[in-house]
C-alpha cells in the first residue's frame, strides 16, 4: 500500500495538469474566436464609381488585419445622400458637390481624393460642331440646377455664350434622357458615361460633339478637369484609423488602374458587386469614362475652383457656403 501511494499521487497530479492545460487551451481558443474585426461601411453610387472600385470590392475586402469592409451600392442619389447625411458610411464615393454639402451640414466628412473626372459629353444627331451651334436650339440635360446643369452653364459662360440663349429641356435623371435621344424625340443633349455607350448602341446616328471635361480643362486652366466622383471619409473614423485609410486609398488607386486596362474583367466584377450596367457596356465605355484616382493633396486647387463655380451659380449646390480648408483630409 505504501508503494501505491506515490503512484496514485503522481497520477492525480498528472490528471490535474492535463485538465489545466486543456482548460487553458480552450480559453485561449475561445478568446481567439471572440476577436471581432472592426466593420467599415463603404457606400458607392451605381455607375462609374462602382466600376472604379469593383476589383477592390471583389478581391480585397480585408485590407488590414482587424478590419472587415462592407460595400453597399446605392441605386439612387437620394438614397446615397440620405445615408451620408445620417452619417452611416465610414467611407463613401459621392458627387463632388455632395461632399461639400456633407461637410457643411455634418462637419464630419472630409475629401480624401477622387476616382473620376467629368464624364459628360455633348452629343447630337445634327450636324453641329460646338457649343456656339446650340444657341437658339433645344438641348436636353438632366437635373435642373444640379451639378450637370451648373457645370454646363459655367463652361458656356466662360466661352462667351449666354446660357439663356439656349432652350434647355430638363429631365430628372439620365435614365429619362436616354429614351428621348434613342428614339429621336430629341436630337441634342448632355449625356454621361456609361449611359452614353448604351445610347450609341441604340441610336447609331448619335455623334459625340464635345467633352465637357475637356472644355473645363481649357476654360478653367485645369490639368485634370472637374472632379466628378469624390471619396469622402468620416472625420472621426479617419483620425483614429489613418493607417487603414492610407491602405484603402492605395487599394482604390490599384482598382481604378485595373479597370482602365481590363475592361471585360472589371465589367464582370461590377456585375457581381451589384452594378446595373451590363459588362459589355462597361468595357466599351471606359475609353471615355475618365476614371482616375487622384489624391486630395494633388487636387485641392481643382476642388477649390469647382466649388467656387458652383457657389457662384447657386450657393445651395455646395451647402450654403464654400467649404473651408478643413474639408480636405491630408494623411499625417
Amino acid at each position: 500500500m505504501k508503494k501505491l501511494i506515490p503512484v496514485i499521487l503522481s497520477m492525480a497530479l498528472g490528471s490535474t495538469f492535463l485538465m489545466g492545460c486543456t482548460k487553458s487551451t480552450q480559453e485561449t481558443s475561445k478568446s481567439k474566436t471572440q476577436v471581432v474585426s472592426k466593420e467599415v461601411k463603404v457606400s458607392i453610387p451605381d455607375g462609374l464609381p462602382s466600376i472604379a472600385i469593383a476589383k477592390l470590392a471583389n478581391e480585397n475586402t480585408h485590407i488590414q488585419e482587424g478590419y472587415e469592409i462592407k460595400y453597399t451600392i446605392e441605386k439612387t442619389p437620394e438614397n446615397l445622400s440620405t445615408s451620408v447625411m445620417k452619417q452611416e458610411p465610414d467611407i463613401a464615393i459621392v458627387p463632388s458637390n455632395m461632399a461639400a454639402i456633407a461637410y457643411n451640414k455634418t462637419s464630419n466628412y472630409q475629401i480624401a481624393g477622387s476616382v473620376g473626372n467629368g464624364s459628360f459629353y455633348l452629343v447630337s444627331t445634327k450636324n453641329i460642331k460646338g457649343f456656339e451651334d446650340l444657341v437658339g436650339g433645344k438641348v436636353l440635360n438632366s437635373g435642373k440646377g444640379l451639378t450637370p446643369d451648373i457645370t454646363v452653364q459655367s463652361v458656356l459662360t466662360d466661352k462667351g455664350i449666354d446660357p439663356a440663349s439656349i432652350n434647355f429641356d430638363y429631365v430628372n435623371s439620365t435614365s429619362e434622357l436616354i429614351p428621348l435621344l434613342a428614339t429621336g424625340k430629341a436630337d441634342t443633349g448632355f449625356v454621361p458615361e456609361p449611359a452614353l455607350t448604351m445610347l450609341m448602341n441604340k441610336n447609331p446616328n448619335i455623334k459625340i460633339i464635345k467633352s465637357l471635361n475637356d472644355e473645363w480643362k481649357q476654360t478653367k486652366k485645369s490639368k485634370d478637369g472637374y472632379p466628378q466622383s469624390t471619396i469622402i471619409v468620416k472625420s472621426d473614423f479617419a483620425k483614429e484609423n489613418q493607417e487603414f485609410i492610407g491602405l484603402f486609398l492605395n487599394a482604390v488607386s490599384d482598382s481604378v488602374d485595373f479597370a482602365n486596362i481590363n475592361g471585360s474583367d472589371v465589367g464582370d466584377y461590377a456585375k457581381k458587386l451589384g452594378a446595373s450596367v451590363e459588362p459589355k457596356i462597361i468595357n466599351k465605355s471606359l475609353e471615355r469614362a475618365n476614371l482616375k484616382f487622384i489624391s486630395i493633396k494633388d487636387s485641392i486647387n481643382d476642388y477649390k475652383k469647382y466649388y467656387q463655380n458652383l457657389f457662384d451659380f447657386d450657393a445651395k449646390s455646395v451647402g450654403g457656403k464654400i467649404p473651408d480648408e478643413g474639408i480636405y483630409f491630408i494623411k499625417e
